[in-house]
Order: C-alpha cells, then structure tokens, then sequence
C-alpha cells in the first residue's frame, strides 16, 4: 500500500475485495503514518464495524455520525496532523462523504477511504466511493487477492459473480456442493435450519442469511426452538414484541444503537448497532413489564442491562419504529457485510441483487451455501391466471445479469459521464 501512504492526496480512494486481508493492509499503513509523526483515526458507518476497526488495528475509532455531529468550525476533531480511514466506505452516503471531505479541507487532514463497490451501498443516495474509484484509477490501490475463502471453487464463483459472469459462478458454486435448487419456501426454511443446526453442534460461526426482514424473522424464531427443546437455552424466558421470546444462552444482536446503554463505569463500551452477544440473565417483573429487562454480554464489549424500552419495539426520536435486540441466528446481508465466518449459508430469489449476492458467498472460510428459491408471487391466492414461472436457478441468474450498481445523482445529472459509468457498473 505504498501507493496508499506515498502520495500526498488530501482525498484517496481505495478497493479491498471480499477477504483480501484489508483490515492487515489498514494497520500497516497506520503504523508508517503514526511512524512520520500523523495521528491516525478510523470511522465506519456502522457501530459495529468501528469497534472491530479499533480492536483490530489499535486506533481511536468513532461511528461517521459521530464525526458529523461535530459541527462547531473551532472545534472540530480532525487537525492537519490527522489522517482519517473510513472502513466499508461503499456503505457511506453521498451527503456525509461530502461533509467528511469538507471537514477534511477545513482542517488539513487527509481522508482515506476503503471498502468494496461490488458490496453493499448506502442505505441512503449514495454511490459517490465507486465513482472515486472509476474515475480515478491510477490512483486508486486494489486488494484483489482473497485469502478468506478456502475453497477453490467459491473463490473462483466470488470473482466470477463480481465480473458479471453469473452462470459460470453458480456452476462453480455446483462443482463445490455449496448451490442448492429448492422448490419453495417449506423446503428452503428445513435445508438452511438444518444446514445451521449441523453446523452449529459442530461449534461453527454460522449465521443463516436472507434478504428479507419476514425470513429472518421465521428463520431466527425457529432456530430459538430448536435450542430450546434440546435444552440449550434457559427453562425461563422473557417474551418481547414482535412474538419473540429470550432466555439465557440466546444469541442475540444490536440492531441499533443506544450511547446510554453501557458497561457500568465504562461510557465508551456502549451498544453499537451489529453489536453481537449472548443472554447472561433475564430480569421478570410480574408486576411491572415495563421494568423488565436482558443481561448482554456483548463480545468485545462487556455485560450491559438491555431494558424491555429498548428491546421491544419502540420508536426513535426521529419517529422511525424499531427493535434495539433481536435474535442472532439469522441475519440480513448488509448486517454481515465485513465480517468473516466459518460457515455461511444464505438464501437467494429473483428479487436479489448481485451485491448483495456477492457479499452472501465470501463470508465463510470454510464453505459458502447459497440457495436459490423461486420469488414470492404477489397474486397468491388471487383468481387470475398467472404464467409459470420461471425456474429459480434461471430467474435469479436473469435478475443477477440485470444487477448493476447505484447510480448516482451527479451521473445522472450529467449524461457526459454515463458513457463511462455504464462501462463500470457492472462491477
């Protein structure tokens, strides 16, 4: 990463595939700059990333929001001795990389960003990362070699899927045993909780995956049973919202953040969004639900008491309705963008994208399963006629060709640049 530290650029893009060991080339590239005599810190959109950033390579880290939150012109927390490392940058927004490189251009910092335009976006507009790295090239340093994945065959499928070569990805993920064909959805929930049941009595880190808020949903209340009636979990439970139940032993994750909820004595060891844990105790009030509570042990974090106002729905100051803990064993694709597991299995239809896709099949050292489903049929159950549809594998490789990446506002603002784009944007 010579490139990386060597140039001088206030502003620097640069690509780290699935796997291909950027979080080792970020530390590298701090300790040359702590060794010339610069302060280096990281951020990450999501909380969780931050702290496995600090973990990971020994920096101050904070959440993006945290840094736009300070918005005092004599007061901000960058100097022109400080270079800035956002982690996952494809999943920052457009708006707060522009606040980034202004506060960055206010002060004298540098700002280096990295992360994967063939992952996740941002919830967001966004899109803005890719375009640094397609307009600049020259200058924008690549991690190409995956060193995660340790099955030929997925690391042939990963490269051929980001490439766009789609049949060619599911034959290779064929030749490895890891593509699945199921007719429905029954058989899709058996095989995956199977899968994950298998891998877990082995002791494997081994998240299901889905798209869909509603699978995960089914997929983790199942899973929830299962250890339950093989008496895995505690005999008492604490029931939430949503028909969700917890007990000690459950694995459970943050699905968003809360500053005030921390290690006693320890501010900084609070819930970040990602966050994952287990269940060390549960609280039961009879007389007063709204008392209740869970005890978290989150790992790398600390024991923190979770209260029902948090864990059950609830909705943000900003108004939007949420769950702050829900259960573990099920994730969506963007909660697992950037982590790496032993085993990964996750599901796939005709409404997936290839980002996504792609960020399912890289997550497991071992093996990555993926399986293909045909799409739920919005006119179930209505008489009218329907064509039959497509097969799964073929109406999820159809829609995986016709997957391409955000385009942004500036691009389509100025059609001058679309030629380019389009030549990029399939990854």
């Amino acid at each position: 990463m010579t490139e990386w530290c060597q140039r001088g650029h206030r502003f620097q893009a640069a690509i780290g595939r699935a796997g291909a060991g950027k979080t080792t080339t970020v530390a590298a590239c701090a300790d040359a700059w702590t060794a010339a005599g610069y302060r280096v810190v990281g951020a990450a959109v999501k909380g969780e990333a931050t702290r496995t950033l600090a973990a990971t390579i020994g920096i101050e880290c904070e959440t993006v929001a945290w840094y736009l939150a300070h918005t005092d012109p004599h007061n901000l927390p960058l100097d022109a001795r400080t270079v800035l490392v956002i982690d996952e940058a494809s999943t920052l927004s457009d708006r707060d990389l522009d606040a980034l490189m202004t506060m960055a251009a206010t002060t004298g910092a540098s700002l280096r960003l990295i992360g994967d335009p063939a992952q996740h976006g941002a919830i967001a507009a966004g899109g803005m990362f890719r375009v640094l790295c397609d307009r600049h090239p020259r200058y924008t340093p690549e991690l190409t070699t995956t060193h995660r994945l340790q099955d030929p065959h997925d690391r042939a499928a990963a490269q051929a899927l980001r490439e766009g070569r789609i049949d060619e990805a599911f034959d290779q993920l064929a030749a490895a045993r890891h593509l699945h064909v199921v007719g429905d959805d029954l058989t899709m929930y058996r095989h995956v909780l199977g899968r994950w049941w298998d891998a877990h009595r082995e002791g494997l880190d081994h998240p299901m995956v889905d798209r869909r808020n509603s699978t995960r949903r089914q997929l983790n209340r199942l899973a929830h049973l299962l250890r339950r009636v093989n008496g895995e979990l505690g005999v008492d439970e604490i029931a939430a919202s949503g028909d969700r139940t917890f007990a000690v032993g459950d694995r459970v994750t943050a699905r968003a953040p809360n500053r005030d909820l921390h290690v006693d004595g320890d501010r900084h060891a609070y819930v970040r969004n990602g966050a994952l844990g287990t269940v060390v105790a549960i609280h039961v009030d009879w007389r007063d639900r709204a008392r209740e509570a869970l005890t978290v042990a989150f790992d790398g974090i600390g024991r923190i008491d979770i209260p029902r106002s948090f864990f059950d729905h609830h909705r943000t100051p900003a108004g939007r309705p949420e769950v702050g803990i829900d259960h573990a064993y099920a994730l969506t694709s963007y909660a697992v963008q950037g982590s790496t597991r032993d085993v990964s299995t996750s599901r796939a239809d005709a409404t997936a994208t290839r980002a996504e896709t792609y960020v399912d099949i890289t997550r497991g050292r071992q093996a990555n399963h993926l399986y293909l489903t045909a799409a739920t049929d919005p006119l179930d159950g209505e008489a009218l006629p329907r064509v039959p549809p497509a097969p799964a594998d073929l109406a999820v490789a159809e829609r995986l060709h016709r997957s391409t990446g955000e385009m942004t506002a500036w691009e389509l603002a100025h059609p001058a640049n679309r030629a380019e784009t389009d030549r990029a944007i399939g990854f």
